[in-house]
């Protein structure tokens, strides 16, 4: 068993392309697995913590310094690109139906594997941790103040997003630490390929109720599903592009590569599996994970960083 998840591990850029193949072909696994995407959401989540030794990471956010730094770029990344991003699309004059899109997209913290993403492909690991980490701490916060800051009506009340968001995030946390005590902190550090293997098929999983009835809604509305797809692409690599670029004149190379990466790469499931169905929703999230399992095969890798101090 080690070995196969080693193999799938060292292949997880192929078998994540894949993985998007297989989902477009089994439409009837995506609707036997939604009711289990809250719970899909918190085990992708827990896979990260796993990884993590907690006191390392309280260690490190006892520096008060250092943690008003990462929440400026949490609050970078959330309510202000928020803002910016409804902004500009208002002062275009682009359709209205679609700010929902815009708005789960900024609200959503980086994507719970972008630390073991940011591993992969050489990028500053550490920051993409502490960012993603704090991020995910704080959504049940932020997330839902985004919705309240834009006025989007969700038929959801703020405070019953925020209570179902906490309660994922409570959940990925006491997976993460279930794991750790079972398999031991040890033998994952040992075996790092078989644990990527791990995640690599988590996230495939995770990926079929994502999909739930969008193959029936391409079909149905073509035209307004190509358009969503490209704002999913242009949101991810457009931004990941962006910030990268921007961030590369005041920072090195594999940090600005990491903003990047976090910038594009949001959870934005967090979102599908708390809000009302919605089927613009569940295209753009679905539409998001193209990108999203794209990244390793697109951007290039650069010199390893190690996560450890």
């Amino acid at each position: 068993m080690l070995r196969f998840l080693s193999f799938i591990g060292q292949k997880s850029s192929l078998v994540l392309l894949l993985g998007l193949l297989l989902v477009a072909v089994l439409p009837s696994v995506s609707s036997m697995l939604r009711p289990a995407l809250p719970f899909l959401v918190a085990l992708v989540l827990g896979l990260a913590i796993a990884r993590l030794d907690m006191r390392i990471v309280l260690t490190e956010f006892a520096d008060l310094r250092k943690t008003l730094t990462l929440l400026g770029l949490v609050l970078g990344f959330m309510p202000v690109s928020c803002i910016i991003l409804i902004s500009i699309w208002r002062l275009l004059g682009l359709a209205e139906d679609t700010i929902l899109l815009l708005v789960v997209f900024a609200a959503a913290p980086p994507l719970s594997s972008s630390a073991s993403l940011s591993l992969l492909m050489g990028y500053n690991a550490r920051i993409t941790l502490q960012v993603t980490l704090l991020a995910t701490i704080a959504m049940p916060i932020i997330g839902p103040a985004c919705f309240a800051i834009i006025g989007v009506t969700t038929n959801i009340a703020i405070l019953s997003m925020a209570l179902h968001i906490a309660g994922m995030i409570a959940g990925g946390f006491l997976i993460g630490l279930a794991i750790q005590r079972f398999i031991g902190k040890v033998a994952i550090n040992n075996n790092p390929q078989a644990f990527n293997g791990l995640v690599t098929i988590s996230m495939i999983v995770f990926l079929f109720p994502l999909f739930d009835g969008v193959i029936v809604f391409i079909l149905q509305e073509p035209m307004q599903s190509l358009f969503i797809l490209i704002l999913a692409i242009a949101l991810n690599i457009g931004g990941n592009l962006l910030v990268r670029n921007l961030c590369k004149h005041i920072t090195n190379p594999q940090t600005a590569n990491a903003l990047g990466l976090m910038f594009g790469n949001r959870n934005v499931s967090f979102y599908l599996a708390v809000l009302p169905l919605n089927p613009l929703l569940s295209i753009f999230v679905a539409a998001s994970q193209i990108p999203i399992y794209a990244t390793p095969s697109l951007f290039r890798r650069d010199t390893q960083i190690n996560l450890d101090p």
